[in-house]
C-alpha cells in the first residue's frame, strides 16, 4: 500500500507506566514482531502502520510516550491533535492500574482535545499472576467511557483487534461529524435563502405606489379647459 493510499488518517497517543508495555505493543501491531530485551522509551517514539480495514485504507500515526514522570512535560504536547490516546496498564500489576485513576486521566483532561478517544488496554494478558481482573477492569473503563482490551504483545493476542476496534469507532465519529458539518452548511443555506426571498416579498409588497399609473393622471389645465369650454356652451 503506498503512502497516498490511504481513506482516513489517525493520530493516536500511548501512555501509561513505564515498564507497562507500550513500545511492545506499539512494535507488535506495526511490525508484528517482539523482543524481551526493549529498553524505556526515552521521550517520545513513533510509527506508521497504514492496512486497510472493512475495505477502507487507514494510516495511524502512532506515538509512543516515555512513562517516566521525568519526561511528562515532554510528552503532553503530544496529546494535543490526537483523535485517540491508548492507555496501557500491566494487568499484573496492580500500582499501574491504580495509576490511571491517580494521574493519567487528569493528563488526558487538561492536554488531550475534549472529543479524544480512549482506548483502555490491559497488557500482559498471557501471564498468570494476574493482579486486575478482567471484570474491574471492564467496569471501570464503561463508567469512564473508554474502549477496553485486554492483549499479550509477546503472543500478539488481541493487538491487532484492539487497534482496528478503535479505528472503527474513529471512522464512526469522523463520518458523524462530516455529516453535522454538512448539515450546518445547508441549515445555513437554507437560511440565507429563506431570509432572501423574505425580504424580496416584503420589498414587493411594500413598493411605493406613487409611481403607479403616473402617465395615466389628468393634467389640471386640460381640465380646467374643459370645464370652459363647458360653460360657454
Amino acid at each position: 500500500m503506498s503512502n497516498r493510499d490511504y481513506d482516513h488518517l489517525f493520530k493516536l497517543v500511548i501512555i501509561g507506566n513505564s515498564g507497562v508495555g507500550k513500545s511492545s505493543l506499539l512494535i507488535r501491531f506495526a511490525d508484528d514482531t517482539f523482543s524481551e530485551n526493549y529498553i524505556s522509551t526515552i521521550g517520545v517514539d513513533f510509527k506508521f502502520k497504514t492496512f486497510k480495514l472493512d475495505g477502507k485504507g487507514l494510516k495511524l500515526q502512532i506515538w509512543d510516550t516515555a512513562g517516566q514522570e521525568r519526561f511528562r512535560t515532554i510528552t503532553n504536547s503530544y496529546y494535543k491533535g490526537a483523535d485517540a490516546i491508548v492507555l496501557v496498564y500491566d494487568t499484573t500489576c496492580l500500582q499501574s492500574f491504580e495509576e490511571i485513576e491517580k494521574s493519567w486521566l487528569d493528563e488526558i483532561y487538561k492536554h488531550a482535545d475534549k472529543n479524544t478517544t480512549i482506548l483502555l488496554i490491559g497488557n500482559k494478558s498471557d501471564l498468570p499472576n494476574k493482579t486486575v481482573s478482567t471484570e474491574r477492569a471492564q467496569v471501570y473503563a464503561k463508567e469512564k467511557l473508554m474502549l477496553f482490551k485486554e492483549t499479550s504483545a509477546k503472543t500478539s493476542l488481541g493487538v491487532s483487534q484492539a487497534f482496528e476496534e478503535l479505528s472503527r469507532l474513529l471512522i464512526i465519529k469522523k463520518n458523524l461529524t462530516q455529516e453535522e458539518k454538512k448539515l450546518k452548511r445547508n441549515q445555513k443555506k437554507n437560511t440565507t435563502t429563506a431570509d432572501f426571498d423574505k425580504k424580496q416579498s416584503y420589498e414587493a409588497q411594500n413598493e411605493p405606489k406613487d409611481n403607479v399609473n403616473l402617465w395615466l393622471r389628468p393634467n389640471p389645465k386640460q381640465e380646467d379647459k374643459k370645464q370652459q369650454q363647458q360653460c360657454n356652451c
